[in-house]
């Protein structure tokens, strides 16, 4: 069998591939409205201030208004409405439903995995506002969402 060696074909494939994780993630995002009243009730609980671990710099499709993101994690927290441990996410800058004063909360047997947890909530986070921003880092380098955080 012949391998396709098309540049057109694989870039396709990497773009089909690239969007699908994204619905994907977005999927993971919209969890019923129970679970997202109670990442919000929880991230409200969150103790303040929150750690700021990432910086981009996003340029909105429609306008070209330039706006600092800025990705923030709180410390690991007893989850205020049950068992095991929460972490905060915020992502400020981009009007998304991550911008608000607590963010969401991810949730986790202990600290370590509602950190892990947290991780894949902030990368949903960005990929969200990658929806309606462009993407750089401070420096204006491009942005690879397909990177790990």
């Amino acid at each position: 069998m012949a391998i396709n060696d098309d540049k057109m074909a694989r870039e396709a494939k990497l773009a089909e591939a690239l969007r699908t994780n994204l619905r994907k993630r977005k999927a993971a995002a919209r969890k019923d409205s129970g679970e997202d009243d109670a990442a919000i009730t929880a991230a409200e609980a969150a103790p303040q201030p929150y750690n700021d671990v990432r910086n981009l710099l996003g340029i909105t499709h429609g306008t070209g208004e330039r706006r600092m993101l800025t990705v923030s994690l709180s410390a690991p927290f007893p989850n205020p409405g049950g068992a095991g441990w929460a972490v905060a996410v915020r992502l400020a800058g981009d009007d998304g439903p991550f911008d608000t004063e607590s963010g969401k909360a991810a949730f986790g047997e202990d600290g370590l995995a509602a950190v892990r947890k947290a991780l894949d909530l902030a990368q949903v986070a960005i990929d969200l506002a990658s929806t309606t921003h462009a993407l750089f880092w401070p420096d204006e380098r491009p942005y690879d969402l397909s990177a790990p955080i």
